[in-house]
C-alpha cells in the first residue's frame, strides 16, 4: 500500500512541440466566444457612444435636468473606447480563419470607407455649405468661415469618425505581412511584398503627425480630409501589428522544422494555437494599456517642464532699463545747477550748458548711433545663472511652479496626447479576461448573420438619434406656447406655402 512506485510505470505526457500539434493531439478547450460575438459587442459600443454624445449635449443645454444621466457618462465613454478593439479582433479572427478572407476583408472595408467619405462630402458640401450659401452674397467666404469655426470649436481642430479607415489599414497590414502570393512577388520579390506593410503603417504615422500639429495650432487640417483620418488610438494599431507579427513569427518557427505553408494553415485551425493566441492577446492588452498610460503621462510632464522653463526664462530675461542719453544727462545737470529751491536762474543755466555740451560731443554719438545703442541695450541678454542672486532665482521658480499654471500645462499635455491618438487604449486591460473566453477558430452557426450586424447597428444609431433629439426638445430653455399661438403659427406657415 505504501510501497514505492516504479518510475517506469509512470505515464509521462510528452510536451507537444509547436510543429507537432495536429488535430489528433489537440487540446479540448475552445473559448465560447467567436468573432461574431465580438462584432456584436463592437457595434453595441458604437451605439453607446452615441448615447454618451446626447448625454453631453443634454448637460450643456440643461445641466440641472441632465444631472442624473451625467453620472453614467463616464462609464459610457469608457465603454465607447472599446468599440474599435472589439471590431479589430473580429476582423483579425476572420483573417486567420481563411487565407482567401484577406481580399474579401480589404475590399469590404475599402468600400465602406469610400461610402462614408461619399456620404460626408454630399451632406457637408451639398447641404451644409450649400444651405449657408443661400443666405450669403459672397459664396467664396463660406469655406474659410466654416473652417475657422470648426478649428476653434473642436478640441484638436479636427474630427475623426470613419472607423472603416482603421479596419482597412489593419486588414492591409495583415495582408502584406502574412499572405503568400502565388504568381506575382514570388521568390526574392516576396521581400518587397512584405515591405509594403510599411504603407499602412506610414499612413498611420502621417495621420498622427497631422493630428499633433493641429492640436498645437500649427496647421489646419482641411475639412475634406476628416473622413480619411484614422480614428483608433495609436496603441491599438500597435497592438494589431504585434498580433500580425505574432502570427508571422509562429509560422517561421513552425516551418523551421521542414513543414509547409499549407501545414501551417492547418495548424492555425487547431484549438491549441487559438488558446495560445488568446493568452498572448490578453497579455498584450495589459501591456498596451500600461504603455499608453505612460505615454500620456510623458506628454503631460513634457508640457509642464516646457511651461516652467518658459516662465523662468521670461522672469530672468527681463529687458534692462536703457541708460539716458548724453544730451539728456547734460540738460539735467544744467537744470540742477540753475535751480535753487523754487527759483530758476536762466543765466546760470546758460553758463552751465556750454560746459556740458563738450561731454555730448565727446561721446561721438550721432542720432543713428544712439538709436542703435538703445536698441542694443533694449534686447534681452543671455541668462547667466552665476550672475543671478539666489532670491531672484527662487522667486522665478516659485512663480513658474504655481499650481494653476501646472494644471493648465498638464491638461494641455493630455489634450495634445489624445489629439495625436494616445490615451484611448488605457482601458484595454478590461478586455483581458474576456479574450480568454474568445476563440478565433469557433465559427457562428449562421455566418451570413454577420452581414446583418452593421445593419442592425446603424438602425439602433438612428433610433438613438430620434429619441435623443426628442428628449432634447424638452430640455431647451424656452417658454412653452399656448395652443392658440401654435395654431396661429401653423396658419401663418400654411398661408406662406400657398
Amino acid at each position: 500500500m505504501f510501497g514505492k512506485r516504479d518510475d517506469t510505470d509512470k505515464v509521462r505526457k510528452k510536451r507537444v512541440e509547436l510543429h507537432e500539434v495536429t488535430a489528433e493531439n489537440d487540446i479540448r478547450y475552445r473559448g465560447p466566444l467567436s468573432y461574431f460575438h465580438f462584432q456584436i459587442l463592437g457595434w453595441l459600443c458604437i451605439v453607446l457612444s452615441q448615447v454618451a454624445l446626447f448625454i453631453r449635449l443634454a448637460g450643456r443645454v440643461n445641466p440641472d435636468a441632465a444631472a442624473g444621466a451625467m453620472n453614467a457618462l463616464g462609464f459610457l465613454q469608457r465603454v465607447a473606447n472599446l468599440s474599435l478593439p472589439f471590431l479589430l479582433i473580429s476582423v483579425f479572427a476572420q483573417l486567420l480563419n481563411a487565407e482567401d478572407g484577406y481580399i474579401k476583408q480589404i475590399a469590404k472595408n475599402a468600400a465602406a470607407t469610400a461610402g462614408i467619405c461619399a456620404l460626408f462630402y454630399i451632406a457637408f458640401y451639398r447641404y451644409i455649405v450649400g444651405g449657408i450659401g443661400a443666405f450669403l452674397e459672397d459664396s467664396g467666404e463660406i469655406m474659410p468661415t466654416v473652417q475657422t469655426i470648426i478649428a476653434q470649436t473642436l478640441p484638436g481642430g479636427f474630427v475623426a469618425f470613419n472607423i472603416f479607415v482603421d479596419l482597412f489599414l489593419c486588414a492591409l497590414s495583415m495582408f502584406f505581412l502574412n499572405y503568400n502570393p502565388r504568381r506575382v512577388f514570388t521568390g526574392r520579390a516576396r521581400i518587397l511584398f512584405r515591405l509594403m506593410a510599411l504603407i499602412p503603417i506610414g499612413y498611420e504615422v502621417g495621420c498622427m503627425v497631422l493630428k499633433g500639429r493641429s492640436a498645437r495650432g500649427l496647421i489646419e487640417i482641411p475639412i475634406w480630409a476628416y473622413p480619411l483620418l484614422t480614428v483608433k488610438p495609436v496603441m491599438t494599431f500597435v497592438l494589431f501589428v504585434a498580433l500580425a507579427l505574432f502570427v508571422k513569427t509562429r509560422e517561421l518557427r513552425f516551418r523551421r522544422h521542414g513543414r509547409t505553408h499549407e501545414e501551417y494553415r492547418a495548424f492555425l485551425k487547431t484549438r491549441r494555437n487559438s488558446w495560445n493566441f488568446s493568452v498572448f492577446l490578453a497579455i498584450m492588452l495589459v501591456v498596451v494599456s500600461l504603455v499608453d498610460f505612460a505615454v500620456v503621462i510623458g506628454f503631460s510632464m513634457g508640457e509642464m517642464v516646457q511651461s516652467a522653463a518658459s516662465s523662468v526664462e521670461a522672469k530672468l530675461s527681463a529687458t534692462p532699463t536703457p541708460e539716458p542719453s548724453a544730451l539728456e544727462a547734460a540738460l539735467e545737470a544744467a537744470l540742477d545747477a540753475a535751480t535753487q529751491g523754487d527759483s530758476f536762474d536762466l543765466e546760470a543755466f546758460l553758463a552751465r550748458l556750454p560746459e556740458a555740451l563738450p561731454e555730448v560731443a565727446a561721446t561721438d554719438a550721432t542720432p543713428e548711433a544712439e538709436g542703435e545703442a538703445a536698441a542694443t541695450d533694449a534686447t534681452p541678454k543671455p541668462i547667466k545663472l552665476d550672475e543671478i542672486d539666489a532670491e531672484t532665482l527662487k522667486a522665478a521658480f516659485e512663480d513658474a511652479m504655481q499650481e494653476e499654471e501646472m494644471d493648465l500645462a498638464m491638461n494641455r499635455g493630455v489634450a495634445i496626447a489624445r489629439a495625436v491618438g494616445f490615451g484611448g487604449s488605457v482601458y484595454l486591460f478590461f478586455l483581458a479576461p474576456l479574450v480568454l473566453l474568445f476563440s478565433y477558430t469557433r465559427k457562428p452557426k449562421y455566418p451570413w448573420m454577420g452581414m446583418l450586424v452593421p445593419v442592425a447597428g446603424i438602425a439602433l444609431i438612428l433610433v438613438v438619434y430620434l429619441e435623443g433629439v426628442h428628449r432634447l426638445l424638452y430640455l431647451l430653455p424656452f417658454e412653452k406656447m399656448r395652443l392658440e399661438e401654435l395654431k396661429e403659427m401653423a396658419a401663418l406657415g400654411a398661408t406662406m406655402i400657398q
